[in-house]
């Protein structure tokens, strides 16, 4: 007998339930001014996201997704690829298993469900390739963003913190589809300039050529810039750092036992690297405010009269060569892409750290 789409998904065990549990509408991490209900933006999430971890950064990410109540989330497409998933000297370092038990385990903290699939292991062969031998864990998230964007009555949101294997695979799979029922993809990856080649690029060059040279709407949140990835300072760089005892400081117990089995380490010890927060906050529209209880992601909406770190999307022309550089300049005139810039500065990290770690005190 011949599966649905979702049997299929669901058999191959890729659909993450949480406990059932009503969303919440009050306004977590902000100032606490409203708490009128909120219209839901759908997005789909890719995410790098391995157990144990990577980079961690990404099981971070995951939880701020799942804290911006703006957000409808409708799939977390796993971008895990091959050489992450072998010990070495075959593989990386140590073998990982998709993060499906983050997904799970945040899902069961918010009492939501969730759909969790897994998208191709290996780098796309050219910027076209749809992918069409991937075995059928590897089909699974490329169906999965089909089958959402489908479904949706609305253009959803699409976030990119790893490669965008599986997103562009998916659009060239069927491109009109996806072209209609995308609003945006919310691009952390590449660089501004420089001779290096960023983490995400190296991930997928083709997958990241390809997207680029699709018509879809990029917002482009490049985690590197010509000074490389860890300028805390520049204008248009997404990066920032954090203390973890700040970073986690009196979290819900559900919340920190989530980070702490996540990360597998002691999360009050040393700092995190972080690039893609500005990307998931923008993208849920809020702000960085300093509010009267300090600094905070506030909803555009309630912002008026609070201190604003100034942070903006310039419209851009952009071109992508074969080697995965984006040669690019700001326009005048209204554009489908889109570059992050931001008031500079070493306090942003600061500001950053007590904002989300308010947004994660706010998850019940």
């Amino acid at each position: 007998m011949d599966l649905t789409r979702r049997e299929l998904l669901r058999s191959l065990g890729l659909l993450v339930a949480g406990s059932g549990l009503a969303d919440r509408t009050s306004a977590s991490g902000s100032s606490g001014r409203s708490t009128r209900s909120i219209r839901k933006i759908p997005l789909i999430h890719t995410t790098d996201l391995y157990h144990p971890p990577q980079d961690p950064d990404d099981q971070i990410d995951l939880a701020t997704v799942f804290a911006l109540e703006e957000y409808d989330l409708k799939a977390v497409i796993l971008d895990v690829t091959e050489r992450f998933l072998r010990d070495a000297p075959e593989g990386y370092d140590i073998a990982r298993v998709p993060g499906y038990a983050p997904v799970a385990q945040m899902a069961r903290v918010t009492g939501r469900a969730v759909p969790a699939a897994q998208g191709p292991v290996r780098p796309l062969r050219y910027p076209e390739d749809t992918c069409p031998d991937a075995p059928p864990e590897g089909q699974a998230g490329i169906q999965m963003i089909l089958d959402v964007l489908a479904e949706s009555p609305e253009p959803v949101t699409i976030s990119v913190t790893g490669s965008p294997r599986t997103v562009t695979a998916a659009y060239h799979r069927e491109p009109l589809l996806v072209t209609d029922k995308t609003r945006a993809v919310l691009l952390n990856a590449g660089s501004t300039g420089g001779e290096k080649t960023e983490w995400n690029v190296q991930l997928d060059p083709q997958a990241y050529v390809g997207l680029w040279r699709s018509v879809l709407p990029i917002h482009w949140f490049p985690p590197g810039t010509e000074s490389g990835a860890f300028d805390p300072a520049h204008e248009r760089g997404t990066y920032w750092k954090a203390e973890r005892a700040a970073l986690f400081r009196n979290l819900p117990p559900p919340v920190r036992a989530y980070f702490a089995y996540a990360l597998g380490t002691d999360i009050q010890q040393g700092e995190r690297n972080l690039w893609s927060t500005a990307s998931l906050a923008m993208g849920a529209h809020r702000v960085l405010a300093k509010t009267d209880e300090g600094w905070r992601f506030q909803r555009e909406s309630e912002s008026e009269g609070f201190e604003i770190w100034p942070w903006r999307l310039d419209p851009i022309e952009a071109a992508v060569g074969a080697d995965g550089r984006v040669r690019w300049k700001v326009v005048d005139t209204r554009s489908n892409r889109c570059i992050f810039g931001r008031q500079p500065g070493r306090e942003f990290g600061a500001a950053m750290t007590e904002a989300l770690n308010a947004l994660f005190r706010g998850i019940a």
